[in-house]
């Protein structure tokens, strides 16, 4: 591990860019949400006292103003109402924090309702501030607001304590056996009495395996970043499962980190999901570093028989989608694996690493490893094998394409390409051809993953058009129904520029125009029909999309 003095070299360096500095940011964004114009002004003028701790950088009517436009402030800090029109403080909180995951809130009421608070705590509201607003009262709360900031913005303090800890021997003897584990098809005996000596329980019902990597260096991160991110994960992850029923052990792999998630009861992905989001959002603040997430399939005991290496290779496999969905996400094997029709397997023989590269790596480590392979076989003490060896490099590339039979309709077929192969009679033939097949694969599993997400966006936009005429539709609504996470569609909404809410009121306008059309249907039928219960947060949401009220647009 990491020597001292190179650490505090590390730690200097970094300082200037307040990677190790006590507060990341002092300046925290604020913004208000209350129907009430009076309310408003009066916490604006209030809230001039904490001008060089907090900056207003939005004040809103309503929740649907708040969250349409406030969210893409990314403010640190919500004040809101909880009674207003359109969408109540509650949900618009529940809402925002989907997009903006280290959100704090402050709601302000002038109603004592024990269903408000039991709500409001669940959704870790920092204060509750009853109405006529005090000074004393906001000035507390703000405090408060300011404590839990600067607490979660503040990193580097533990640093000495986190080292430690990943310093100790026994956890490096774990590192080096769950690396090992997640290799292996069958676990020897003898390797599982390690695993006990070692302290490492897998004995749980239910197991995910997940695959952490940095989005914006792939391939060139330091040995120091690795270092300071991996004790930040371990923090993290440990502040936010401690009091769950789910065990974690996160290790370092070569380049990215594993994480184990156990359980003896079923999890429940939106709460994994919601925890995991938390956490990127929490390295990218505090390590200046954005990464992505891959879960596989969940393993119950004793009803599958999936190794750990499967497992590990599926959650891989699935993080190769943020180079089509984006970065710094959470994706689900369960979510991508949705709209596959065939699949690749790899299998561990000589040929193990060409494989695992072409499909999981680099495309110039992978020709790297074919040229030496094919240098290799073409000297002259390998021409009685040459042809079973160049057998087995096709077999080890084709077990890297996720889909063989659209490989052998745009490229050619397998009886083919073995009988080009066979037909070459130099080297250079032979590795141009090599190439160009390791090209098409690549592409086409590039084609595959895209197909994947845009199938995916496509039954998303299709239940959202079935269902915009319900009132209470949701985006939880949309993921229960499809199957996928909350995290998945949000992230796929954002790769299309656009999001839940906002797609969803596009639709409803697309219809309400060609309903304005006809001067027989009225307002309030108008409403009902397009999804709106209250005809004036329909008009409200028609003008603010379109420009024109539904009268004037009638009219025009």
């Amino acid at each position: 591990m990491l020597a001292i003095n190179t650490w505090r070299l590390y730690e200097n360096k970094y300082k200037n860019i307040s990677i190790f500095g006590k507060i990341l940011d002092s300046m925290y964004k604020v913004i208000i949400v209350d129907d009430e114009s009076a309310v408003r002004e009066r916490l604006y003028n209030q809230l001039i006292n904490f001008k060089e701790d907090f900056e207003i950088v939005g004040q809103y009517e309503n929740g649907y103003d708040a969250l349409i436009s406030g969210t893409q402030l990314s403010p640190d800090l919500l004040i809101t109402d909880i009674k207003m029109p359109y969408i109540d403080g509650i949900e618009l909180i529940k809402r925002m924090k989907q997009e903006l995951p280290l959100l704090q809130s402050i709601i302000i009421s002038g109603f004592d309702s024990f269903d408000y608070a039991k709500q409001a705590i669940s959704l870790g509201v920092i204060g509750y501030i009853s109405k006529p607003i005090t000074l004393g009262e906001l000035k507390e709360t703000i405090a408060k607001a300011k404590e839990e900031l600067d607490r979660r913005n503040s990193v580097g303090d533990d640093i000495e304590v986190l080292k430690k800890r990943a310093d100790s021997g026994l956890k490096l003897m774990q590192n080096n056996d769950l690396s090992k584990l997640i290799t292996l098809k069958d676990i020897p005996e003898n390797f599982q009495d390690k695993l006990k000596a070692d302290d490492i329980n897998l004995d749980y019902n239910y197991t995910i395996l997940g695959a952490i990597d940095f989005d914006d260096e792939l391939g060139h991160v330091s040995y120091e970043k690795m270092e300071l991110v991996s004790l930040y994960l371990e923090k993290y992850i440990k502040e936010e499962f401690e009091k769950t029923n789910v065990n974690f052990i996160l290790f370092d792999n070569a380049s990215e980190f594993g994480l184990f998630l156990l359980s003896n009861q079923p999890f429940k992905k939106e709460d994994l999901q919601e925890k995991l989001v938390r956490i990127l959002a929490k390295i990218k603040r505090g390590c200046q570093t954005e990464m992505s997430i891959g879960l596989s399939e969940i393993k119950v005991k004793d009803l599958e028989h999936k190794s750990y290496r499967e497992l590990y290779r599926h959650a891989l496999r699935t993080l190769e989608y943020r180079t089509v969905i984006g970065s710094n996400i959470v994706i689900f094997f369960d979510d991508i694996n949705k709209n596959k029709t065939t699949s690749g397997k790899v299998d561990e023989n000589e040929f193990k690493n060409i494989t695992y590269e072409v499909l999981y790596g680099e495309l110039s480590t992978a020709k790297e490893r074919i040229t030496r392979l094919l240098n290799t076989i073409t000297a002259d003490n390998f021409k009685d094998t040459y042809l079973f060896i160049v057998n087995n490099l096709v077999d080890a590339l084709l077990k890297a394409c996720v889909s063989l039979q659209q490989l052998f309709a745009s490229y050619m077929s397998y009886d083919e390409i073995v009988s080009r192969v066979h037909s070459i009679k130099s080297y250079e033939q032979l590795s141009e051809f090599i190439n160009n097949l390791v090209d098409n694969i690549n592409l086409l599993n590039k084609k595959s993953r895209q197909s994947g997400v845009e199938a995916s966006f496509n039954q998303i936009i299709v239940f959202i058009r079935n269902n915009y005429n319900k009132s209470t539709l949701s985006l939880e609504d949309v993921a229960n129904e499809l199957g996928y996470s909350v995290s998945y569609i949000s992230a796929i909404l954002k790769k299309n520029n656009t999001s839940f809410t906002k797609y969803l009121t596009d639709v409803r306008m697309e219809q309400a125009k060609i309903l304005l059309r006809n001067p027989d249907n009225k307002l309030i039928a108008i409403a009902n029909e397009v999804g709106y219960d209250d005809p004036y947060y329909f008009s409200h949401c028609f003008k603010k999309n379109t420009g024109l009220s539904p009268v004037e647009y009638r009219k025009k």
